[in-house]
């Protein structure tokens, strides 16, 4: 899993937790986006985990099209909508 980027990155609807969902911590947390094969999805997480690239476990697929679900209702998106930003941000980056 991989941080994502502006378009599908963390909204305000994004749900914003006491703690981190990586370490526990309750310190300095923030809503961030990961990348996964199936799509986006949102999590909170706190600066270090951040810092240090550490995703929050997705624990089998059906979890990760959960949240990924989850995270398109918080961008009023679909996840067909989802799938063509992800498919066009891709094209792009192979591009440059």
């Amino acid at each position: 899993m991989t941080a994502t980027g502006d378009q599908l990155g963390p909204v305000a609807a994004c749900p914003l937790s006491d703690r981190c969902e990586v370490c526990g911590s309750g310190h300095e947390v923030d809503v961030a986006t990961y990348d996964t094969p199936v799509g986006v999805f949102c999590a909170t997480v706190c600066g270090s985990c951040i810092d240090q690239a550490k995703a929050p476990p997705v624990r089998g697929w059906a979890t990760a099209v959960e949240r990924v679900a989850a995270h398109c209702g918080h961008l009023g998106i679909d996840v067909d909508q989802m799938a063509a930003l992800l498919h066009a941000e891709r094209d792009q980056e192979v591009t440059w």
